[in-house]
């Protein structure tokens, strides 16, 4: 019995909330991996276009320059 047959023979065992819920699972993982097929085969100019903007809510702020260390002089 292979993988596939395992977890077939498994999920036939579950309740219906249980299937719901693996359903919910394997639905949200899948569309994961081909978000990332996607974004893996798209051009690098194409995926900047997309992404553009995307911390637009949540800028990222450059904290206040730190004081120079004294140091000793040259020779």
């Amino acid at each position: 019995m292979d993988f596939y047959d395992e977890v077939v023979t498994l999920a036939d065992r579950l309740s219906l909330a249980e299937k719901a819920r693996l359903m919910e699972h394997l639905s949200s993982a899948l569309r994961h991996d081909l978000e990332s097929l996607d974004f893996q085969r798209m051009s690098w100019h194409e995926f900047i276009e997309r992404t553009a903007g995307i911390l637009a809510d949540d800028p990222i702020e450059r904290p206040p320059q730190l004081p120079l260390e004294e140091r000793e002089p040259l020779e």
